[in-house]
């Protein structure tokens, strides 16, 4: 019979406390999102709001980047699962650290999960220490820190002119970050070009807005051509 996961204080307190970090790490995008969303038309609530339902970093701006008037919505919503998909994966590898897990705890742990916290649980689930709460103790702290960062991010683009130049780095600032994080090899070379070249064709030929899809497209295609199972 399987064991369930504990649900404790301690868990929760631990989680807030190694979450702190990530917050600080997580404050500045919160600025940079809330900046660019101005920019694009958005108001300060508005924005605060998309952090609070969508809350997640690499969505949200890829959500920015293909904002067009009149709104595509096809190119928003797939540019957001694409950017998300992977926690999928994330969900079905931390289903053993949840085991038996009430909806009221598990829900909420999940919808805050994020990148840096889903690791450190992981870690400490192969270290033995596992506990559901650390989820939820640690990716609060994060959003609060991504809701606090929008929201200064608002004022902040509000303040500023429309064509201050440093905001129009932003966005390419941030996927550049996002791609060195993830950057594993050479192997990632071919959909790294697949994606930038036909992203650049899409602007050219379709607009804008479906930059972002069709190089995300292209990009996969070509991971999934030149996938090689090395195990």
């Amino acid at each position: 019979m399987t064991t369930p996961t504990p649900f404790t204080m301690a868990g929760f307190s631990h989680g807030l406390t190694a979450g702190i970090p990530l917050a600080a790490g997580a404050l500045p995008y919160g600025i940079a999102f809330g900046a660019l969303a101005i920019q694009q038309g958005f108001e300060p609530q508005t924005a605060a709001a998309m952090s609070a339902i969508v809350y997640s970093g690499a969505a949200q701006f890829a959500a920015l980047q293909v904002w067009s008037e009149p709104l595509l919505i096809l190119p928003v919503l797939f540019a957001c699962f694409a950017m998300n998909a992977r926690y999928i994966l994330y969900g079905a590898l931390l289903r053993p650290h949840m085991t038996g897990l009430k909806p009221w705890q598990s829900y909420p742990s999940l919808f805050v999960l994020g990148d840096a916290n889903w690791a450190l649980m992981m870690r400490d689930g192969r270290a033995g220490r596992v506990d559901g709460a650390f989820a939820l103790g640690s990716g609060l702290a994060m959003y609060a820190a991504w809701l606090s960062g929008t929201w200064l991010g608002s004022l902040f683009g509000r303040a500023a002119s429309d064509d201050a130049l440093f905001l129009r780095f932003l966005l390419p600032i941030y996927f550049a970050t996002l791609l060195v994080g993830l950057w594993r090899g050479r192997g990632d070379l071919l959909p790294l070009l697949a994606a930038a070249v036909t992203a650049v064709l899409a602007e050219r030929l379709l607009g804008s807005g479906w930059s972002v899809v069709c190089g995300g497209l292209a990009g996969m295609l070509a991971g999934m051509l030149g996938y090689r199972d090395d195990a």
